[in-house]
């Protein structure tokens, strides 16, 4: 009889771990996604926080010899993807750089950061000479904009009942964006 009722008492408990313990791994797992997601949204804003930064700086005097810090596009996506550290360039999409004037979008990181058009243009401000010169949107005091999504996906899939291969989970789309006054 005293058997039975040790039997008894360790199935119970193994039930009962298993209706506490599956919900609270779920809750467990739900709480890092969480965390993983407000991480990659705030390292986004920061990213394009420090890109636009970088923009204001260079802004309408740049231009002027004996400065000549005049930049790129390139130049401001390569800050934003060195201070979006974790964030795949590939995936950072919808980056658009503006000033009053000069709106420029990139499908997505990558290609700012790469030679050609977008990645070649001036910006915020055109070199001295070009026609135009000096561009309303540079001027010091003008607002410079930088903006970008990256899309999030949660692994909480993997763990749900009955996913298979065949099975399509939403994607959350982080957005961010950063406006500064050109300084220089």
């Amino acid at each position: 009889s005293g058997c039975r009722r040790r039997d008894r008492r360790r199935g119970q408990t193994l039930i009962e771990f298993t209706l506490v313990g599956i919900p609270l791994v779920f809750v467990l797992i739900s709480i890092f996604e969480m965390a993983r997601g407000m991480w990659l949204y705030d390292t986004l804003a920061h990213a394009v926080r420090e890109g636009a930064r970088y923009a204001m700086v260079h802004g309408h005097d740049c231009t002027v010899p004996p400065n000549s810090c005049i930049i790129q596009v390139r130049d401001i996506a390569n800050r934003i993807n060195w201070a979006g550290l974790g964030l795949i360039p590939t995936e950072l999409q919808n980056v658009r750089m503006s000033t009053a004037t000069r709106p420029i979008t990139c499908p997505t990181l990558n290609a700012c950061m790469t030679a050609g058009d977008p990645g070649d243009i001036y910006f915020p401000a055109l070199p001295v000479g070009w026609a135009g010169y000096p561009d309303v949107g540079s001027q010091q005091g003008a607002w410079v904009e930088v903006s970008a999504e990256y899309p999030f996906r949660s692994a909480i899939a993997m763990f749900w009942p009955g996913a298979g291969p065949g099975m399509v989970f939403p994607t959350f789309v982080l957005r961010a964006s950063s406006r500064e006054r050109i300084q220089y």
